[in-house]
């Protein structure tokens, strides 16, 4: 996801999560961990934990790190990333963990991002020069998440000191990019040797290593190909792609990047090969850019359930409103879902919405007609999610 602005406020101050005291600075190892890592040589990032299992003494620090939009969330000892995210965490829906939940009362297009998924679980603890946040791993599914939030204005940056007993382990994933970017915590007993940090560090660069050629390889595959068909009817319809992934890593950028074609063309944009990122194709160039800057932080004073409208942040800062749990962070109601008639005139709103293997809408293809000619530049067009990502379609 996109970075809109960073909330620094805990949704779970009363939501019962159970923490230790602080373990004794005796023992002890500090783990970095890297979450995601932009690649070198191709659009594209590396989706792990990196390390992505790791063996730990009670009492050791894990410090996460990213320079993406990522979360550290370290779920309860029992919970399997993908049944946890299933049962708290579906995207579109109205779960805890949610990262984009609907906003009833705004309108049945609304959607809001989640405070849960969006937040720091404990915003006094784990940050720089800051105690460590204590994890115990004890707890439900919601109540005994330890979650770093999302960050928007600093990197993230969390110390979680481990207090899970030996014997036992634990996951930790990524709330943005879904269950399959994970790491397993193993706990393991003092007579039993914890993880060699070098060794760590050797596995980390050597994987990559491997992700940064994988992309590289993808990429320059992907830039080249070009196919259509013809139906039966005489149309023609060409394959483009919002983004690729593979098994560990998200390439950035619309494949072809610049597609020409005849008036009365179709563009089919695949998404199904997409695991961890979620995009949109969106169309006139400047409509997207306005909806993709749209939104921010509002005040809901009756909550979703009271029929009184929104208002304008109180605070310039986080938390921005005066009583904290009255914050919500829109998005632009075209943000989300799809919009248009799937016909394309030269400036009016088509997009695909949100899609991906984890989107509210699926990941089926999305296919747009194109009735007009082009400016010799070609029609621009963005994701919404990484406006970055951009493409253009050029109409003879």
């Amino acid at each position: 996801m996109h970075r809109p602005g960073r909330l620094v406020i805990s949704a779970l101050t009363t939501a019962g999560l159970l923490f230790l005291p602080a373990v004794p600075a005796s023992a002890l190892t500090t783990y970095d961990v890297t979450v995601g890592q932009f690649l070198a040589g191709a659009p594209a990032e590396s989706q792990r934990f990196l390390p992505g299992r790791i063996d730990v003494h009670q009492g050791d620090t894990l410090h996460f790190a990213s320079e993406g939009f990522h979360t550290a969330t370290l779920l309860p000892v029992g919970q399997a990333p993908q049944s946890w995210y299933d049962d708290v965490a579906i995207i579109g829906s109205s779960d805890p963990f949610s990262l984009v939940q609907p906003d009833p009362d705004d309108g049945p297009g609304a959607f809001k991002f989640g405070n849960l998924a969006l937040n720091a679980s404990d915003p006094a603890c784990g940050a720089p020069e800051q105690p460590a946040c204590a994890f115990d791993g004890t707890g439900d599914p919601v109540g005994g998440v330890l979650n770093s939030g999302a960050a928007f204005f600093a990197p993230l940056d969390l110390a979680v000191d481990v207090g899970v007993p030996a014997g036992s382990s634990f996951w930790v994933i990524c709330v943005v990019h879904g269950p399959d970017m994970s790491m397993r915590v193993d706990v393991v007993g003092n007579a039993s040797p914890a993880s060699d940090p070098a060794d760590l560090a050797a596995t980390n660069a050597a994987q990559i290593e491997q992700d940064t050629d994988s992309a590289a390889a993808l990429h320059e595959k992907m830039s080249g190909k070009q196919s259509s068909h013809t139906t039966p009817d005489g149309k023609v319809v060409w394959d483009a792609w919002a983004g690729v992934d593979n098994a560990h890593l998200a390439l950035f950028g619309f494949y072809p990047q610049r597609l020409r074609i005849a008036k009365g063309d179709t563009v089919r944009w695949h998404f199904d090969s997409l695991i961890f990122e979620d995009h949109t194709v969106t169309l006139p160039l400047d409509t997207a850019r306005e909806i993709a800057g749209g939104g921010g932080p509002v005040c809901d004073p009756d909550g979703d359930a009271g029929a009184g409208p929104d208002v304008p942040p109180e605070l310039a800062e986080p938390p921005f409103c005066n009583d904290p749990t009255q914050l919500e962070f829109e998005l632009d109601d075209r943000f989300i879902t799809p919009q248009g008639n799937g016909v394309f005139r030269g400036g009016d709103l088509e997009s695909s919405g949100a899609l991906g293997r984890h989107a509210a809408f699926g990941n089926d293809a999305y296919s747009l007609r194109f009735r007009t000619t082009s400016p010799r530049t070609g029609f621009k067009y963005l994701c919404l999610i990484h406006p970055f990502m951009r493409g253009r379609v050029v109409v003879g």
